[in-house]
């Protein structure tokens, strides 16, 4: 029989793929007795310390118990992390002696304690991360796993366009797959044509990718990445004049100190990513401290703005301030071009 612990961040994927998995189980018993005869839910996710205790004793009473019926059975438990050392105690137990009728499911959306990810891996658990990754080449893969599961195909331009429509909110791919097997089946390769009636509103991004398109001087997508992020209810405008404030301090501090390599930037700021430090270390060279002097004025005059300065409203206010950092940052770049040329 088998143990499968799903996990991840978003409740909705790690949802999501519980009942995908929990579907696939019953599939394969090709049994004809109910499905309520097969399956059983426990929500050890409750909000009251007895409930969640309860709610495991059962599925673990459940687990344990043979199957009037004589067939196998699917044990679903819900949100384990949720449960305190004390109320898993009943399933660690039963970890180490699982019966052999027995397919179990448990899901988690936070880290778990020591104690039953132990049991789970002397279990044999196959542990299914839901998490998407952060690198680009790793996200589209982990888009291409999803969409092979279903059967579809799409164009590069397609994939593309799915990835950045949704940016961090992925919990609506298996909604949006759902809708495309159903219009068009799986026989043939979609085009960007074909998905774009079914998009609604994009979803929310990263933060680095607002301050990578202010630092290259794309105003156009820096003000598409603010209305995803203002616009989706991730962030209140404030919140993201905290994280530019973020962006620049750490600027300013490399403006100064001698610097001779990613390591010397990567100290400074306070940073463990050699990749995030190159680019701070670029950025800072881009600007100069002249530029950076500016522009962390520009974000305290946008500041007393949005506190009621002006009476231009949040949205707008953001936008001038994006568009201002932004042209800070395609004018240095079409200064140091030409003095590059001349040179």
């Amino acid at each position: 029989m088998s143990i499968n612990l799903v996990t991840g961040s978003d409740p909705r994927l790690v949802s999501d793929k519980v009942s995908e998995i929990t579907r696939e189980l019953i599939k394969s018993m090709a049994t004809k007795e109910s499905r309520s005869t097969i399956l059983e839910t426990h929500d050890a996710g409750a909000a009251n310390s007895q409930d969640r205790e309860d709610a495991i004793r059962k599925a673990v009473a459940s687990a344990e118990t043979m199957s009037l019926f004589g067939e196998e059975r699917v044990v679903v438990i819900r949100e384990i992390s949720e449960a305190t050392v004390a109320e898993l105690s009943s399933l660690v137990a039963y970890l180490a002696q699982p019966s052999d009728s027995t397919h179990l499911v448990v899901s988690a959306t936070g880290k778990l304690p020591k104690s039953i990810a132990d049991a789970l891996k002397r279990a044999g658990a196959t542990t299914l991360a839901t998490t998407p990754p952060d690198r680009r080449q790793e996200l589209v893969t982990w888009f291409l796993e999803r969409l092979g599961e279903s059967g579809l195909t799409l164009e590069l331009g397609a994939l593309n366009q799915i990835i950045d429509w949704l940016g961090e909110d992925q919990a609506r791919l298996p909604g949006l797959i759902d809708i495309l097997v159903s219009t068009y089946g799986t026989s043939r390769k979609l085009t960007s044509d074909d998905i774009t009636p079914f998009l609604g509103d994009a979803g929310s991004v990263k933060p680095w990718d607002l301050t990578d398109a202010i630092d290259a001087g794309d105003s156009a997508k820096a003000i598409d990445m603010l209305h995803r992020m203002t616009r989706s209810g991730e962030y209140h405008p404030l919140q993201v004049m905290a994280l530019l404030h973020t962006h620049y301090t750490k600027l300013m501090r490399l403006d100064g100190p001698d610097l001779n390599s990613p390591q010397d930037a990567m100290s400074i700021i306070g940073s463990k990513s050699e990749f995030q430090a190159k680019k701070y270390l670029n950025q800072y060279r881009r600007l100069g401290g002249e530029g950076i002097n500016q522009a962390v004025q520009l974000l305290a005059r946008a500041d007393v703005d949005l506190r009621g300065g002006k009476d231009l409203g949040e949205e707008l206010t953001m936008e001038i301030l994006i568009a201002r950092l932004c042209r800070m940052g395609a004018t240095n770049k079409s200064s140091r071009t030409t003095s590059s040329k001349r040179r």
